[in-house]
C-alpha cells in the first residue's frame, strides 16, 4: 500500500492506451480473457434480457479497452471476442432470419477533433488531398435497430401508372449482422410502420430492405411503468422498446406505444431507383410513407455538423425520445461506394456520440489529500480515461465509510464518473473483473503529511488533521487564496506555492503578499521575466472585491455563491479609497474583522441563502485568535477590498429564483447571473416549481421546456432587462 500527499484533483491529457504499457503478453491474455467474458454477460443482459446492469458508456469503455489490448497483442485476437461480431447474440426463442444484406455498425467519435481526423482518412482512402464533402446528419435514437423488407407486388397494367406497390413480408432485429430475429409479429403492430407502401418509380426492385430504430417514447415508458410491478419496470425506453420487439405475444406489443424512424435502405435497392444522395434517400422514404426523423440537417462544413451536435446536446433532455449523439453520413452516394467499408464499418459514415457520463478504469493506486480545512480524502489514481470530453486519471473516493461501502482495492476496475459533471468520483467496482492480486486499502491512522492523529468529528464521515500548521493544509489554502475566483493571482500555481514553503518564504496565505522580487528569484525556474510577472501580479490583486475576499479566506461552507450572499446583505463600513483609474468603496482588514466579530450567529443564519450551519461556521472562524491575526496581517500587507460597482442596487429581486437558458444579446451568462444577485435574486442551474422566473434568450434548451411544461413565468430579454431596472 502507498500512501502519500495527492495533488488536487485535475484532468489530464494522457494517451488513450498508456495503461497498456505496463502489462505483458501473458497479463494481456488474461485480461482479454476477463474483458470478453464480461462483455458478452452485458451485452446479454442489456440485449437479450433487456436489463441494464450498467450504463451504455460502461459498456463501450469496456469494449473500448478490449480493442487497444487486442490492437496490442493482434494474435490474442479471437473469433469470438465481442470486436469481432457487429450487434448482440440472439436469445433462441424466435426464429432466426438471415439478413438480406450484411448489417454494419458505425463507429463511434466523442470529439470535434475526431471530425477532421474522419474526413483526412477520407481523403487519404479517395487518394485525393484536394476531397470536399457535404454531409447529413440526423439524431442517433437510442433504441432497437430493425430492418423491414417489402416485396414489390404483381399489378393489373391499369394501375401501373400510380407506382410500384410493395407489402411488408417480415421484420428481423440486427442480431449479430449476419443474422436476426423475426419480429414481424410485433413490429406489424407499431402504427407508423405501413404495411403496405408505394413507390413512385416504375421499375422498381423485386425487394426493399429498409433499416430504422424502433424506440419507445419517455411519456410511453412511463405510462408502461405504472402497470408494471417494481421489479418489472423498465429502466430506460431503449430497454423497454427492445422488451416489447421481442414478446411472443403481438397483442402485449400492441398495448404499448412503440415507435420507430427510418434512415437506411438497402444499396442495391437504392442504386436501382437511381438515389444518388443521402438527403434523396430519406427523402424517398418519406414520400414513400415511411416513418422518418424530421430533425435531419443538411451540413456543407464540419463546422455546420459540429453545431447541429451542439445544439442537440443542449436540447436532448426536452426531447420525446432519448438520443445519444449524431449520426453523420458523406452525403454523395458515389462517394460513399468509392469509400466502402472496413471489415465492419462504413468508412463514410460516423455516429458522433455525446460525452460519456460514466466510463471505466483500473486503480493503480490509493493516495490520501488534505484539504485546506484539514479534511483527508481518499483519491484513486486510474487509467487515463475520457470522461465528458476530458481525460481523467483521479476520481475521489470520498471517505473511509465509502471505501468500505464500495470494498474498493487497488488493481480493480471501476465504474467513473463526474459528480455533477465536475468532480471525477468512483461509483462501482465490477467485482468480476478483479484480478487475484488486488490489494485492499487500510485508512491510515495519522495524517500523511504532517503526521498528527487524523480526528473524525462525531456525525461527519470526513478524517480531519486537527493540526493547523499542516503543510499539506497550508499549501491547499495558499493554492486556494490564488485562485480564479479568490484573488486569482496568475502564476502562482501549484508547484510555485510547494517552493514557496520549501524554501519556508511563506507560512500561511498572507504571506504572499509580502513576497519580493528578491524572494522569488530563489525559487527554481524563476528568472527575471517570470519574477517580475508574477510580483505583478501579486500587486495588483492587492486591491480586491469583497467577495472573492470572503471566498478567499477559506471559510467551511462557505462557497462563491455564499461569499456573495455575505458581501452583499451584510452592512460594512465603507471609505472612498483612490487606486490606479478611479476610486473605489473600499473596506479596511480592520473593519472586516470588526463586522464579522459583531456578527450575531441567529440574525446571519436567518439571511435567505444563509442558514444555520454556514452562520455558525463563519462566526466560529472570526472568533479564532489565528484568524484574527490573519486579517491584521493582510491589512499590513496593504489588501483593501472594495465593494464593485451595482453592490448597492435596489434588493428588488429577494426571494426570487431565476434559471436562464439560451443565449442573450445584452449580457453573457455571468454577467446576467451578477446582475440578479446584485438584486437580492438567486439563480439556479435547473427549473423547478419553486423557480419564479426563466429569462430565455436565443436557441433556448431544455429549460425553456421545462419551464412550460411547470408554468413557470418565462421572461424575454427586453422584460428581463426591465425587471433589473434598465430604462
Amino acid at each position: 500500500m502507498h500512501i502519500a500527499v495527492a495533488p488536487n484533483l485535475t484532468l489530464q491529457h494522457t494517451s488513450q492506451n498508456r495503461y497498456n504499457a505496463s502489462m505483458n503478453k501473458e497479463q494481456a491474455k488474461q485480461r482479454i480473457r476477463k474483458l470478453c467474458e464480461e462483455i458478452w454477460r452485458l451485452n446479454k443482459a442489456y440485449f437479450i434480457d433487456d436489463r441494464s446492469d450498467v450504463s451504455e458508456d460502461v459498456r463501450d469503455a469496456l469494449k473500448q479497452e478490449l480493442i487497444a489490448l487486442e490492437s496490442e497483442y493482434p494474435d490474442l485476437v479471437t473469433p469470438d471476442s465481442p470486436t469481432q461480431r457487429v450487434g448482440a447474440p440472439l436469445d433462441g426463442r424466435l426464429p432466426k432470419v438471415r439478413h438480406i444484406h450484411p448489417k454494419e455498425s458505425l463507429q463511434d467519435i466523442f470529439a470535434r477533433v475526431e471530425l477532421d481526423d474522419w474526413t483526412d482518412q477520407m481523403r487519404r482512402a479517395l487518394g485525393k488531398d484536394d476531397a470536399e464533402f457535404a454531409y447529413v446528419s440526423e439524431l442517433k435514437i437510442d433504441g432497437l435497430n430493425v430492418s423491414l423488407v417489402y416485396e414489390r407486388q404483381q399489378t393489373d397494367t391499369g394501375e401501373s401508372t400510380k407506382g410500384t406497390p410493395y407489402i411488408l413480408v417480415r421484420a428481423v432485429t440486427r442480431g449479430n449482422g449476419i443474422e436476426g430475429e423475426n419480429v414481424t409479429h410485433t413490429v406489424r403492430t407499431i402504427e407508423e410502420v405501413p404495411l403496405h407502401i408505394t413507390v413512385a418509380q416504375k421499375d422498381a426492385p423485386a425487394l426493399l430492405e429498409i433499416s430504422g430504430e424502433v424506440y419507445m417514447t419517455k411519456k410511453g415508458l412511463a405510462k408502461l411503468n405504472e402497470h408494471l410491478a417494481d421489479d418489472e419496470k423498465f429502466a430506460n425506453p431503449r430497454n423497454a422498446a427492445a422488451g416489447t420487439v421481442r414478446q411472443l405475444d403481438p397483442k402485449v406489443a400492441a398495448k404499448r406505444d412503440l415507435r420507430m424512424f427510418c434512415y437506411a435502405l438497402d444499396r442495391d435497392a437504392a442504386d436501382a431507383l437511381d438515389i444518388r444522395t443521402q438527403k434523396e434517400l430519406m427523402e424517398f422514404l418519406h414520400t414513400s410513407g415511411l416513418p422518418t426523423n424530421t430533425e435531419l440537417r443538411l451540413c456543407g462544413t464540419l463546422d455546420d455538423v459540429h453545431r447541429m451536435y451542439e445544439s442537440f446536446r443542449e436540447k436532448r433532455a426536452s426531447l420525446p425520445y432519448d438520443i445519444d449523439g449524431v449520426v453523420v453520413k458523406v452525403n454523395d452516394r458515389r462517394m460513399q461506394r468509392d469509400l466502402g467499408s472496413t471489415a465492419k464499418a462504413p468508412r463514410w459514415a460516423r455516429a458522433y456520440k455525446f460525452p460519456a457520463e460514466q466510463k471505466t478504469a483500473r486503480i493503480l493506486d490509493i493516495q490520501l489529500q488534505v484539504g485546506r480545512t484539514g479534511a483527508v480524502t481518499p483519491v484513486a489514481h486510474l487509467t487515463p480515461v475520457q470522461i465528458a470530453g476530458t481525460t481523467v486519471s483521479r476520481a475521489t473516493l470520498h471517505n473511509a465509510d465509502e471505501i468500505g461501502r464500495l470494498d474498493v482495492r487497488i488493481g480493480d476496475t471501476v465504474i467513473v464518473q463526474k459528480a455533477g459533471d465536475i468532480i471525477p468520483e468512483v461509483v462501482e467496482v465490477m467485482r468480476n473483473l478483479r484480478p487475484d492480486d488486488a490489494r485492499p486499502f487500510a485508512f491510515p491512522r495519522h495524517c500523511p503529511s504532517c503526521g498528527t492523529e487524523l480526528r473524525r468529528p462525531e456525525g461527519e464521515a470526513v478524517h480531519r488533521c486537527p493540526n493547523p500548521h499542516c503543510r499539506a493544509a497550508r499549501q491547499e489554502r495558499i493554492e486556494h487564496l490564488a485562485s480564479r475566483y479568490a484573488f486569482n493571482i496568475e502564476g502562482l500555481g501549484s508547484e510555485t506555492v510547494e517552493a514557496l514553503l520549501a524554501q519556508q518564504l511563506v507560512s500561511d496565505p498572507a504571506d504572499i503578499f509580502f513576497l519580493s522580487a528578491e524572494d522569488l528569484l530563489q525559487l527554481p525556474l524563476f528568472q527575471e521575466k517570470k519574477t517580475g510577472k508574477l510580483v505583478t501580479a501579486i500587486e495588483d490583486a492587492k486591491l480586491v472585491p469583497l467577495h472573492r475576499f470572503l471566498f478567499a479566506l477559506g471559510i467551511r461552507h462557505v462557497g462563491r455563491e455564499t461569499a456573495e450572499i455575505i458581501a452583499q446583505r451584510l452592512k460594512w463600513p465603507t471609505k472612498s479609497t483612490h487606486v490606479d483609474g478611479g476610486v473605489v468603496d473600499g473596506i479596511s482588514m480592520d473593519d472586516v474583522a470588526r463586522t464579522l466579530q459583531e456578527l450575531d450567529t441567529q440574525d446571519l443564519a436567518s439571511i435567505d441563502g444563509i442558514g444555520e450551519v454556514v452562520a455558525q461556521s463563519v462566526t466560529g472562524w472570526i472568533s479564532e485568535d489565528d484568524n484574527r491575526a490573519l486579517l491584521h496581517k493582510f491589512g499590513n500587507a496593504g489588501v483593501i477590498a472594495y465593494v464593485p460597482e451595482g453592490s448597492h442596487a435596489p434588493q428588488t429581486l429577494t426571494g426570487t429564483t431565476f434559471v436562464l437558458t439560451g443565449t442573450l444579446a445584452s449580457f453573457s451568462r455571468e454577467e446576467a447571473k451578477q446582475r440578479i444577485k446584485e438584486c437580492g435574486g438567486k439563480v439556479s442551474g435547473s427549473v423547478s416549481k419553486k423557480t419564479n422566473f426563466v429569462v430565455a434568450g436565443d436557441d433556448p434548451g431544455s429549460k425553456y421546456e421545462d419551464a412550460k411544461r411547470l408554468g413557470v413565468q418565462i421572461l424575454d430579454e427586453q422584460e428581463f432587462q426591465k425587471m433589473l431596472g434598465a430604462p
